[in-house]
């Protein structure tokens, strides 16, 4: 198996606003369309080998991703199994706050509506397999 780059999405305004984003689906900011813009323009210049770029399905990491294979040519596709950890009920709350820090602490925590880090790790691992089959 190659190597796998990973690269957060752009700034939104939850990210300048410190909220906890997870499924919800806050766009990118005018900077964070920049960001993007930018990282393609890197992978170029430094001729760094990518295959595809795979993206989550919410719009701050699919107008990233598609940025980023505008300016470099690299295939791009949504992949359904990257979507952000659902948070439930600390959607939107400051992502520093006591409350949401010790909730996170426990690994098998739904978050009162949301997904837990178990369940999570199981999509990701089950995409690398995938990867890993396709190789």
């Amino acid at each position: 198996m190659g190597h796998f780059y990973f690269t957060r999405h752009g700034q939104t305004i939850w990210n300048v606003e410190n909220k906890i984003c997870g499924v919800t689906d806050i766009a990118l900011t005018d900077l964070g369309h920049k960001q993007a813009i930018e990282l393609g323009h890197y992978i170029k210049e430094h001729h760094i080998h990518i295959d595809q770029i795979l993206y989550s399905p919410l719009s701050r990491a699919k107008d990233t991703a598609l940025h980023i294979s505008e300016v470099t040519g690299i295939p791009a596709r949504e992949e359904l199994r990257l979507k952000e950890q659902n948070f439930g009920k600390y959607e939107s709350t400051p992502r520093d706050g006591d409350e949401f820090k010790q909730a996170k602490t426990c690994f098998v925590n739904s978050f009162e509506g949301g997904e837990t880090m178990l369940h999570l790790a199981h999509r990701i691992y089950s995409l690398l397999d995938d990867v890993k089959k396709d190789d």
